[in-house]
């Protein structure tokens, strides 16, 4: 097998991986919207993956497309968002009991606002883990915004998301089998990434020139964590494990990038959900390995 080469201090570095990874159609898919999916992406993402590695990391889920299209064999799925989590957690271990509760509830706006007045603390975990599906299959857009006291605040959407079929759902769940899903600070998460292993991280863009609408939750990811997901590249780098970021095309990232392997890739965004405001995006994707072509 040939082998994959990351650069560090100058010379090449082989890094040694034991699992294989491929996609193809017959793979599951995400379940959930969200924000900042990389779904359209996924194509560019695959073509910088390592062909084979011993663990994946990612430290912010969120749909989780790039795991669902690999499938791993060992994985680890991380996100400070309790909500995405917990959903997650119940519906890998009751994902028919979670789905069919959400398919029968009616799809109206009076439902929606009863479901997102809840409170999650009164609710088990099943019908915590279905209110979350369902509003964030019939919410605007696929936000998940919450306010100062974490109430999710985001109204219901006029061109609201089709649910998947029962069969993807259950096979999304039987996927997360795979993984240790984690309610955590990216940071303190990958304390455990070793020699071999993968992380990918598609961090919320965050400009300090735009206003904050907590799309992830309220205070999940601002300029101020720059600083500490440039030492955690680091820190994947010197122990031996390769990386995949994806982020916007941010001078103010970029010039802390020198010495990565870095591609520019234009994605379509929506802006506030309206076709007119669609616009062609610059992104980066970065690596710390130079991906065979």
């Amino acid at each position: 097998m040939t082998p994959n080469w990351r650069r560090g201090n100058g010379r090449p570095i082989e890094v040694q991986h034991t699992q294989s990874v491929s996609a193809d159609d017959r793979r599951p898919h995400p379940v959930i919207r969200w924000a900042g999916s990389k779904r359209k992406l996924l194509k560019e993402l695959l073509a910088s993956v390592p062909t084979t590695f011993n663990h994946y990391y990612e430290p912010f889920a969120g749909s989780a497309s790039l795991f669902f299209a690999l499938y791993p064999v060992k994985a680890t799925l991380i996100d400070i968002n309790p909500e995405l989590m917990q959903f997650y957690t119940c519906m890998r271990k009751h994902p028919l009991a979670v789905y069919r509760r959400a398919s029968a509830y009616r799809r109206t706006k009076g439902k929606y606002m009863q479901l997102r007045d809840l409170f999650v603390s009164e609710l088990d975990d099943v019908e915590r883990a279905t209110r979350f599906f369902y509003l964030n299959r019939m919410c605007f857009n696929g936000l998940y915004r919450t306010n100062r006291q974490g109430r999710f605040n985001v109204p219901m959407g006029t061109k609201t998301g089709q649910f998947p079929t029962q069969r993807d759902f259950v096979r999304a769940a039987q996927a997360l089998k795979s993984a240790r899903l984690v309610n955590r600070d990216f940071d303190v998460s990958l304390k455990d990434v070793t020699s071999g292993d993968f992380v990918y991280l598609d961090p919320p863009y965050f400009s300090p020139s735009t206003r904050t609408r907590n799309e992830y939750g309220v205070e999940c990811f601002t300029t101020d964590d720059i600083p500490r997901l440039l030492r955690v590249l680091r820190r994947i780098e010197k122990r031996g494990a390769t990386f995949l970021l994806s982020y916007a095309n941010d001078p103010a990232v970029l010039q802390h990038l020198n010495g990565y392997h870095i591609r520019s890739v234009s994605v379509r965004r929506c802006i506030s959900g309206f076709v007119a405001q669609r616009i062609r995006a610059q992104e980066i994707i970065v690596t710390n390995w130079v991906p065979v072509s």
